[in-house]
């Protein structure tokens, strides 16, 4: 008697405990989805919804995303490559008002969305650079994380050209 017990505790608490993991997946506390890779008709579409110019001269060369699971909109970075001039001679990231004018920053101090590197988007930076970042939320730090919502742009001088990146924290 006392052995059916046990098993049959066995058999709830197993019960019990299949239940919780199919009820934590249903209300979405998954894995975040995983990176994927976007060509340049996928980039220029994601910057043109976030009314980001891309000024002439530069070129896509690497994006990353990150889907979302259901609801709202995915995270991404993306980079250009162009002249070496345009990195002192840019004064803002768009026209339309959207981001703030660039302020100067060191490598060491680029903000990263989603808890990566942008490294793996080829960020090169030497040793005692600097950088310019524009940012939508013009009130934030230069140095800050790229909260939920907002996009940035970043100037890299990496000679013989200029990085610029484009990152979106998703909702």
């Amino acid at each position: 008697m006392a052995r059916f017990g046990r098993v049959r505790s066995g058999v709830v608490a197993l019960a019990v405990v299949l239940c919780a993991v199919m009820l934590a997946s249903a209300c979405g506390f998954q894995e975040p989805p995983s990176r994927k890779s976007i060509d340049a008709d996928d980039a220029a579409d994601r910057v043109e919804q976030r009314s980001v110019h891309v000024p002439g001269g530069f070129e896509f060369s690497q994006g990353f995303v990150w889907p979302v699971n259901s609801v709202g909109s995915s995270a991404f970075a993306i980079r250009y490559d162009g002249p070496a001039g345009q990195f002192r001679t840019l004064r803002a990231a768009d026209g339309s008002g959207v981001l703030s004018e660039f302020e100067d920053l060191p490598c060491a101090s680029i903000p990263s969305p989603r808890r990566y590197d942008l490294v793996e988007l080829g960020l090169s930076c030497p040793a005692g650079g600097g950088a310019r970042i524009s940012r939508s939320e013009s009130g934030r730090e230069p140095d800050s994380p790229v909260g939920q919502v907002e996009h940035a742009v970043i100037l890299n001088l990496a000679p013989p050209h200029t990085q610029l990146f484009v990152i979106y924290g998703g909702t």
